[in-house]
């Protein structure tokens, strides 16, 4: 098949990196994929031998770089990520169905756009969300069911493959051996929540004072020193960005999701990829994750982050369990399964499309 993937996402986000992974991902099956993304975009560093293309910095420029990489004739697959991209891509698209081209668009993140018309465009053929949640928020704007479909994210081999044994790494943490690790893989934004993963903490019960928090990717001069003011100086570490988390993730003894909004995270998918039992806050696609793996609570709520932080701190058995449980769910997760999707719902979008040809010639 001949694919094209384009991102508007200037970042190495989630989301942007779910599209580079999708296109390297079919591109190892033998597909011609192409992608597309920002001037200076930062995936351009996470290409490897993808053929990796610069969108022009205007945007008025982008189509004609776009077109330049599809056939003269016979079919071709499109797909939109993020939302300066998937707008461009419905208009183009009404044009690009006479050529036999599908196109499609992606969804990942829980808010609802501002402008439905992109959505509602004939130019595209379907859309894939990363979560049933996701899906909801499309099908309150108007689009039918059956212009949507879940494709969770994957997670390469590589992303949860550690390089650093566990106990090499905790003791470059400098957390002694047996001593309870916690941890979390966010950022600085309110909205991951770091603060109440804090609060909750701190809040434990003395009998697991011993126990340490590793906050990955959230930067030393932003929180030591809420750390210290909550008692935490010494027991929370704070890594700045880390490019490659699964060294970190796989020192772990539990897994902390303290987001106030998601959609399906990545962190939470390569945790449980690793195999570890989670604590995660409820809130958008995370109960499709947390299933008999670990334990969900409000969001923006210390307490019961707390509560359930000591509950599974108590009782290494049921930590077990709930690991057993995410090393069972770990394939469906997996790049190779999302490739599997992607191909299928690509290659049926083609078959309609011939058929459709056919009967109209």
């Amino acid at each position: 098949m001949r694919i094209v993937l384009v991102t508007s996402s200037e970042s190495a986000s989630g989301g942007a990196r779910q599209a580079l992974y999708l296109a390297q991902g079919l591109a190892e099956r033998g597909h011609a994929v192409t992608f597309f993304a920002p001037d200076r975009a930062a995936s351009e560093a996470l290409a490897g031998d993808l053929d990796f293309r610069m969108l022009p910095p205007a945007r008025r420029d982008w189509r004609a770089a776009v077109e330049a990489a599809l056939p003269a004739s016979g079919p071709f697959v499109v797909q939109a990520f993020h939302n300066k991209a998937l707008k461009a891509l419905a208009w183009w698209g009404l044009s690009w169905r006479r050529r036999g081209g599908v196109c499609l668009g992606h969804r990942g993140v829980m808010y609802r756009p501002g402008n439905p018309l992109p959505y509602w465009s004939p130019g595209m053929d379907l859309f894939t969300v990363n979560s049933q949640a996701c899906g909801r928020v499309l099908r309150g704007l108007g689009v039918s069911a059956r212009r949507i479909r879940v494709v969770y994210n994957g997670i390469p081999a590589s992303r949860v493959t550690p390089g650093t044994d566990p106990a090499a790494m905790r003791e470059r943490l400098g957390i002694p051996a047996g001593v309870p690790l916690l941890g979390t893989v966010a950022g600085d934004k309110p909205v991951k929540g770091v603060d109440v993963l804090l609060a909750a903490f701190a809040s434990l019960p003395p009998e697991f004072s011993s126990a340490r928090l590793v906050c990955v990717g959230c930067r030393p001069e932003r929180w030591e020193a809420e750390a210290a003011g909550l008692g935490l100086a010494g027991r929370a570490i704070f890594t700045g960005r880390v490019e490659n988390v699964a060294d970190h993730l796989a020192a772990l003894d539990l897994f902390v999701l303290p987001s106030r909004s998601e959609s399906l995270p990545n962190t939470l998918m390569e945790a449980t990829c690793l195999g570890l039992p989670a604590v995660a806050a409820s809130v958008g696609g995370v109960p499709e994750l947390v299933r008999g793996n670990g334990i969900l609570v409000p969001p923006d709520d210390a307490p019961a982050l707390g509560a359930a932080l000591s509950r599974l701190l108590a009782d290494p058995a049921e930590r077990e369990r709930l690991a057993a449980a995410s090393r069972t769910l770990a394939p469906e997760f997996s790049m190779a399964h999302k490739v599997d999707r992607m191909e299928a719902i690509f290659r049926e979008l083609l078959t309609r499309r011939s058929h459709a040809a056919r009967a109209g010639a």
